[in-house]
């Protein structure tokens, strides 16, 4: 039985922060799916929120980049508190940073929600499609465009900030004290980083040795994330503020601990004396 048999009380929530392209969408799902009046609208991502725990809307059509909170932030949060909402993620920023979340948080629920992901640049119908397939048949829906953004493998929480670091000039040294690991650690994770990365690496090859001598690795990396869409610059300078105070602090730190061997150092030295 589909939604509209059994819940026909259950509204669809349009989470968008442009006037004109919400009462657009507004319009053409009263008009197409009046049986899921009314449609509510939310027009940054912490309303999103609060209305669809209100609600408990059958579906949310969510755009990404909006005020306050990210559309994949309010999805999360939604999820978390109504797990059976269906979401259509509409968007002109299809970003693999946003898929890779998107697609971590749906293998983290039981079971997994429908959901959609469609470019704003799509003919009404299609939307409309979308809309219906996720909405009626409970079906994953996935722009034929970005398909195989979808398929490519999973980031670690670790290295999807790993990317941050390297774009902002961190060394192993300062990523292995930033994260809490050793920097045989952080390489490690890198390497799998870089083989995510270039799936068509040349390891293995007769050009291995000379890829090796002609490319860094870590530069390489992060074109290809700015080239994917896994690096924004909205998140790359909030991450720079925040390592500026990260560096702040552990630059006293490090004076600390330097501090600490020296003093160390000076008492193995009298110890030695004594003896």
């Amino acid at each position: 039985m589909s939604l509209r048999d059994s819940e026909n009380e259950m509204s669809i929530l349009i989470a968008e922060d442009n006037v004109a392209q919400r009462h657009y969408l507004r319009e053409i799902l009263e008009k197409e799916f009046s049986e899921h009046a009314p449609v509510i609208e939310a027009g940054d991502g912490e309303e999103t929120i609060a209305l669809a725990l209100e609600h408990k809307p059958a579906l949310c059509v969510m755009d990404i980049q909006m005020p306050k909170l990210s559309g994949v932030k309010a999805a999360r949060a939604i999820w978390k508190e109504v797990p059976q909402t269906r979401i259509i993620f509409w968007t002109q920023f299809p970003h693999e940073i946003y898929i890779n979340e998107i697609r971590k948080i749906v293998k983290s629920l039981q079971p997994s929600p429908p959901f959609g992901f469609i470019h704003k640049n799509n003919p009404e119908g299609r939307f409309l499609r979308f809309v219906a397939a996720v909405l009626e048949d409970g079906a994953d829906m996935i722009d034929p465009a970005f398909k195989d953004s979808f398929k490519r493998p999973l980031l670690t929480e670790f290295e999807a900030e790993a990317l941050y670091y390297l774009a902002l000039g961190l060394s192993n040294w300062a990523i292995a004290r930033k994260c809490s690991l050793t920097q045989r650690g952080v390489e490690s994770r890198l390497a799998t980083l870089y083989e995510k990365l270039f799936i068509n690496s040349s390891e293995g090859t007769q050009n291995e040795t000379y890829d090796k001598l002609a490319f860094n690795t870590r530069t390489r990396a992060f074109f290809e994330a700015l080239r994917r869409g896994l690096l924004n610059n909205e998140e790359l300078e909030t991450a720079s503020n925040e390592l500026e105070l990260w560096i702040e602090r552990d630059r006293k730190r490090f004076a600390e601990e330097a501090k600490t061997e020296k003093e160390k150092g000076r008492k193995g030295e009298r110890e030695k004396g004594r003896n």
